[in-house]
């Protein structure tokens, strides 16, 4: 990969290196208000914290000073058997995939680089023309989306807005309410090259009027990580998904809501967990 190595104007450089460290100093904050709202809400939800972290730090949970690897091994929900992407997609292994910011991203609430790698391959095999993501976050998965899709390809892209007040449209226990909504929400894709391709999207899954852009070839879900939010969010995917569309849902085998809600809708049609990631994959 070619390297620009122009040396900087002295300003220049002082004024990227004080950059990096503002959003340094932004991310330590983030991390620790993200912390203290962990505690506060397991200390709400015992009964559900304790379901998700004992099989990973309790005194059996493998002992890893790595807490990605830590987390991958211990995924304990789901009925599925884990089967290899080129079982699921024939001839993906040929595949190759543009991967963009592979390590900017959140470790623990970001998808992982190989995850990414896994719906990039999905998307240059399948060459879906209208896409759908729930869930934004900061844009990684979308831009990712974007580099993969066809040229024409249009990736829509759903969150929460900026200013949202708080209410769920579905209920919501503390314990899952991983809402984000904020100025950093599609940070990766705003400016980039792929970002023609992007349109975001403002919402709760559970009131947006999913027919307004529809039909879709592909639906990655990713949003609100409760049951009810999982089934309803499949229940509209498949409303509005094209015959031969795909509908991807990641946190499979970690969350168990998650989980339980696609085990429910595999026995209405064929749906592949993925091995070595998070992902399941349904064929309507």
């Amino acid at each position: 990969m070619p390297v620009d190595s122009t040396p900087k104007p002295e300003g220049e450089a002082r004024t990227v290196w004080s950059g990096r460290k503002a959003r340094g100093g932004n991310r330590v904050i983030q991390i620790l208000r993200r912390l203290k709202n962990a505690v506060s809400k397991s200390a709400r939800n015992p009964i559900t914290a304790w379901k998700m972290l004992w099989p990973r730090y309790g005194p059996f949970a493998p002992r890893t000073p790595d807490p990605e690897f830590r987390r991958s091994i211990r995924w304990s929900f789901g009925k599925l058997k884990r089967e290899p992407m080129n079982a699921v997609f024939p001839g993906i292994e040929s595949t190759d995939v543009r991967i963009v910011s592979c390590f900017d991203r959140e470790p623990l609430l970001s998808m992982s680089p190989s995850e990414v790698m896994a719906i990039g391959a999905m998307v240059r095999t399948l060459k879906p023309r209208r896409v759908l993501e729930i869930g934004t976050f900061e844009g990684n998965t979308t831009v990712n989306l974007a580099a993969n899709a066809p040229a024409d390809a249009r990736v829509y892209t759903l969150d929460l807005p900026p200013g949202w007040g708080g209410t769920f449209g579905l209920e919501v226990p503390d314990i899952h309410d991983n809402a984000a909504p904020g100025h950093h929400t599609g940070r990766q894709f705003i400016g980039s090259r792929y970002a023609g391709k992007v349109r975001q999207l403002w919402g709760d899954s559970a009131q947006f009027d999913w027919d307004e852009f529809s039909p879709f070839d592909f639906i990655l879900i990713d949003g609100c990580h409760t049951y009810e939010y999982a089934l309803a969010d499949t229940r509209n995917a498949l409303r509005v998904v094209r015959p031969g569309g795909v509908i991807v849902w990641h946190d499979y085998g970690m969350l168990e809501d998650v989980s339980r809600a696609v085990d429910e809708f595999a026995d209405e049609m064929k749906v592949h967990a993925i091995q070595g990631t998070r992902l399941a994959v349904g064929f309507p």
